[in-house]
């Protein structure tokens, strides 16, 4: 079922507007350290500052300032202050596609990432993962990526064996037998990363089938790993205007996005989130 046409009260607009008044809400949380921040307050925080590049590439927007980005990449890097998976996960993301990822960061990036694969042969903690962490695949996600993307050879099944020790009956991914969209998210990206046939993953292609038609989205990361999930199956979401109707009604004044319809504030976080599913339902 598509559900009620008025599900969502939306305000539409030209695509084009649409894209000016994000970019705009993007660059007023560009910080004079080169790097942005939601808050708008610096210093500015690494993460915010990878989703906020990331959106301008999706709304094909040139980040304003981009060597004092890379430089506040590249301090960090200089300082040896770059540690954990995520940290260099940001930095080679956002210095690639800025075009500026140098070659000891490349290096430096593949030793400091094989020494955090586990015995399992995922990457990260196995155990005692802080709460907030929405995937124990997250990390792994994460490494594989990297790795890719800097053109290091790495041991590709032991990972895609690894994540495979994560499906459950239902088609769903996650641990302890309990499938969550989140890993889902990151196994099927994996498998997309790695070149698994998807032919494979009818049963994961169901159980994402089964949570887009038992519609039950609170919040914005919910649609995007679903909808992401999907891309990396190579499908497409059957509820497009459902869809559009939630993201848009998590939309601001200020033109950022917020992580639910009611009520939040807008962040760089969901703001990037919002313009993926946009994105992957053929709406920008």
């Amino acid at each position: 079922m598509h559900g009620s046409p008025r599900e969502y009260e939306v305000a539409y607009e030209p695509v084009s507007s649409l894209r000016q008044k994000v970019a705009a809400y993007i660059e007023r949380c560009h910080l004079e350290d080169g790097g942005y921040f939601f808050a708008r307050v610096p210093p500015s925080n690494g993460l915010d500052t990878y989703f906020a590049v990331k959106s301008l590439f999706i709304l094909g927007v040139k980040p304003e300032r981009p060597e004092a980005i890379a430089s506040f990449f590249l301090n960090d890097v200089a300082e040896g202050t770059l540690g954990g998976i995520t940290g260099i996960f940001i930095t080679v993301e956002v210095l690639n596609g800025l075009g500026r990822l140098p070659d000891d960061l490349r290096s430096y990036a593949r030793q400091q990432i094989m020494l955090r694969q586990n015995m399992a042969g995922g990457f990260g903690a196995l155990d005692n993962i802080y709460i907030e962490v929405p995937s124990e695949l997250e990390e792994t996600y994460r490494a594989a990526r990297i790795l890719r993307t800097i053109g290091a050879d790495f041991d590709e099944r032991r990972i895609t064996d690894f994540v495979s020790s994560k499906l459950n009956l239902d088609g769903g991914y996650g641990g302890e037998g309990r499938s969550t969209l989140a890993s889902t998210f990151y196994a099927t990206g994996i498998h997309k990363l790695l070149g698994t046939d998807t032919k494979r993953l009818a049963i994961t292609r169901d159980y994402l089938r089964k949570r887009e038609e038992n519609w039950q989205v609170q919040f914005i990361e919910d649609l995007y790993w679903l909808t992401k999930s999907l891309d990396n199956l190579g499908e497409k979401s059957y509820f497009p205007d459902r869809v559009f109707r939630f993201v848009m009604a998590c939309q601001r004044i200020n033109g950022g996005f917020s992580r639910a319809t009611i009520m939040g504030i807008p962040t760089l976080e969901y703001t990037f989130y919002a313009l993926s599913i946009l994105r992957e339902i053929g709406a920008l």
